[in-house]
Order: C-alpha cells, then structure tokens, then sequence
C-alpha cells in the first residue's frame, strides 16, 4: 500500500496526540484504520519511530523520504530546537543501523539529513570553532584538522547533553534568547568549552556535564578574548565589577 503525503500529515498529527497523551497508541491504529491512510503495520512503525525520535533513540523501521522529513521539520515546529536534535539523532542512528545491514545504503535519507542539520544547526548555536560530528558516540573531541585554520571536531551529541544539563541560559550572564525574543529565539545557544581544546592537539573524551556550559554569542566571544579561555567565573567577576 503507497503511502501518500497526506497519510503521512494525518498520521504525524496522531502521533503528536498520542505523545500529548490525548489517545493512545490504540486509539491511533483504529483510527488509521478507519481512514485507510495506511497499512495498520506502518501506522505502528510511524508511531514508534517517533517516540524513538523524541527520545533520540535509534530507530530500526524505515521510512520514507518525505515521512522522515516532514516528521524531523514539524518536531522541530512543534517542540522546538533540542527536541529537533534528538529527533535528528535518532535518524542518524537510523541511517548506521540499515547501513550496516547490508542491504543497501540509505543514501538519500544521508543526505536529507546533512541538509536538515545545516538548515537548522547552523542558525542556532554553532561557534565559528565547533564543527558538529554525529558519529562519536562517546564524545571523542579534539583532533586537529588544517582547513585554511586549525578546527577542532565537536560532538552534537555532547552538545546536547550539555543543554539537556543546564538549560538554554547563558551560564555566564543569565541571558535566554527566548524569553527575549520569543519563538525566534528558541533553541539558540552557544555551547562552551571549559578546556580550551585549542590549546591541545590530542584526542579525548568529553563529558558534556563537566566539560561544556551553555552561553551566550556575546559571553562566548569574550571568554575567548584569552588564550587559553579565560574562566567562566573570572568573566563574571569582571561583568560584576562594571555594575
């Protein structure tokens, strides 16, 4: 049974229901059912797939190309920024599974994905020296590369952690783009490195918890006005002083 693009519309709002707990999983099938939007199989791999994805877990059943892209796009309208990397995690990790199956590649659904992660990613928190990288899933950073400039590899999967940790406030001064700005300023922030690893040349694993602080563009750019970086607290003082 095909599945048009309008099941897959009428099936990721049900999904969301299901998520706001407005109906069950059950509920979701029969309807399904009733509709005839699809096959009451995919219904339940589009159901679990999306928990999957707000979760940022891996999942193992595919879907299509527009179902994984309108579902990752209207996450991230409906749930905002951190919701839309954990989804896009999860069809990252997605990609690896079938990968590594050996049936062939999902070459298409690579490639959705590295558009969606520069189409949103890059407008929202990303410092001219943190390069996302989605395949270190324990956070190996470091690594220096010669690209014009030394650039140092980051993990949007500590990033992540980071902020689940401590938020979209400016560890620094306090600052959050969306109580300032509304929708607009949902999901922004800068992720800051307490070790300045541009100083270090060697690989490590980073724990998000100790090692990263969520900032503000502002703070970021000031902290680095040392080399290495100066403290977070030293800033603070300094921001103290003048008031």
């Amino acid at each position: 049974m095909k599945i048009e693009n309008e099941a897959v519309r009428q099936v990721y709002a049900l999904c969301r229901e299901m998520h706001r707990g407005r109906i069950t999983r059950g509920d979701l099938m029969t309807k399904v059912e009733e509709q005839q939007l699809m096959a009451v199989g995919s219904a339940g791999n589009y159901a679990q797939n999306f928990k999957y994805m707000m979760q940022g877990v891996g999942y193992n059943r595919a879907m299509n190309l527009y179902s994984t892209d309108y579902f990752l796009r209207n996450i991230r309208n409906d749930y905002g920024q951190l919701s839309f990397e954990k989804a896009l995690h999860a069809a990252n990790e997605h990609v690896e599974y079938y990968d590594s199956l050996g049936k062939g590649r999902q070459v298409s659904t690579r490639e959705l994905l590295k558009k969606l992660d520069k189409e949103f990613q890059s407008e929202s928190f990303w410092y001219p020296d943190e390069i996302p990288d989605d395949e270190d899933t324990d956070h190996r950073e470091g690594k220096a590369k010669q690209v014009l400039v030394n650039i140092y590899e980051r993990n949007s999967k500590a990033r992540l952690e980071c902020i689940e940790e401590y938020g979209y406030d400016c560890a620094v001064c306090s600052f959050n783009f969306e109580s300032f700005y509304g929708t607009l300023g949902s999901g922004f922030i800068h992720v800051h490195h307490l070790v300045d690893i541009a100083t270090t040349d060697r690989e490590y694993t980073v724990d998000p918890i100790k090692d990263l602080r969520p900032v503000c563009p502002n703070c970021h750019a000031m902290l680095h006005k040392e080399k290495p970086a100066m403290s977070i607290e030293k800033l603070k003082s300094i921001i103290a002083e003048q008031n």
